[in-house]
């Protein structure tokens, strides 16, 4: 298959917590030579006070197609809601000039992600929500998750019962897949100690 008829799929990630579910999934894009992986990092990545977390990303080969500095410091209600504002205002001009993606994945219910892809539905973004029709109890991050989702044209969700969810939120659960918790796939990287190591340590 030629370049000019691979896959486009963007891949938005906004800290360690998402990057770390999205890795087994990155791993296997990249690898797949009918697509083209693009990953746009943002939020906590690419702020110093919180280490610069995008470089993570690149150690582990990883290649980054766009880092976008949008956070202000701070979590007053104010400083979220102009993180917010001003998040919408950069991805617009992103999506302005990068909206003939195939695919972009979003993944959970932060206010930075909800944010990104807010700003793209005017640019008719196919969005692609992992881990839609959960819910977080006691929080508002459970309003930015379901924002995503009303964004989003397929969605994967880890149960049945948030598969129901999604249904209830969009009237069908067309293009709405069970997939499980993509995360748990990191347990197949994980070298275990055999017993004797296991008593030792």
């Amino acid at each position: 298959m030629g370049d000019d008829k691979k896959l486009k799929i963007g891949v938005l990630t906004s800290s360690r917590a998402d990057y770390g579910i999205y890795l087994p999934l990155l791993k296997k894009l990249k690898n797949d030579r009918n697509i083209t992986l693009q990953i746009i990092a943002f939020g906590t990545h690419c702020n110093e006070y919180y280490g610069n977390t995008y470089k993570n990303i690149e150690k582990d080969g990883f290649q980054i197609y766009e880092k976008i500095e949008n956070l202000l410091l701070g979590d007053s209600p104010k400083t979220i809601s102009l993180s917010y504002a001003n998040t919408v205002v950069l991805f617009s001009d992103f999506w302005e000039e990068n909206a003939d993606y195939d695919w972009v994945i979003c993944l959970g219910d932060r206010f930075e992600m909800a944010a990104a892809v807010n700003a793209g539905i005017a640019f008719n973004i196919s969005f692609a929500h992992i881990h839609a029709g959960e819910t977080t109890l006691g929080a508002i991050d459970n309003i930015y998750r379901l924002q995503i989702s009303l964004s989003s044209k397929m969605q994967f969700v880890a149960l049945r019962q948030h598969r129901e969810r999604v249904k209830k939120l969009l009237g069908t659960d067309v293009n709405c897949h069970i997939v499980g918790a993509l995360g748990l796939e990191n347990i197949h990287e994980i070298s275990l100690l055999s017993i004797e190591e296991f008593k030792i340590k």
